[in-house]
């Protein structure tokens, strides 16, 4: 997520600051400070309430599921989702429900298969 964050910042032409959230905010923290035209949420409803788009990518599925479970807590309708994590068809089917339930959309694209274009 580090290249995709730097390309949106450098690349992405946006109007408002990037907002960043890592579960270890230092890491967010010193991406922020490097990649410039960024904030950081200090919880992920806190960086979730202030998006529009969320991107998202964690090393394991039980972390996509906690990360959802709490950013659902908030009101999300009209909210996209991009999940950038490796995750087992049947578990983002079960997360999709989820967010669809709540009012909004989900993208699956495993950044696994992004991360050799998105450092270029």
């Amino acid at each position: 997520m580090q290249a995709m964050s730097k390309n949106l910042v450098l690349k992405g032409k946006l109007e408002k600051p990037l907002i960043l959230w890592n579960r270890t905010a230092s890491r967010a923290t010193s991406l922020s400070e490097r990649i410039g035209h960024s904030s950081v949420a200090e919880t992920v409803e806190d960086a979730v309430s202030r998006s529009d788009i969320i991107f998202s990518c964690f090393a394991d599925e039980q972390g996509v599921f906690e990360i959802f479970d709490a950013a659902l807590k908030i009101e999300v309708r009209g909210k996209l989702f991009v999940e950038c994590s490796t995750v087992r068809p049947e578990n983002i089917d079960k997360i999709n429900k989820n967010v669809r339930d709540a009012g909004a959309d989900l993208i699956a694209m495993p950044g696994m298969l992004l991360n050799f274009q998105a450092t270029e």
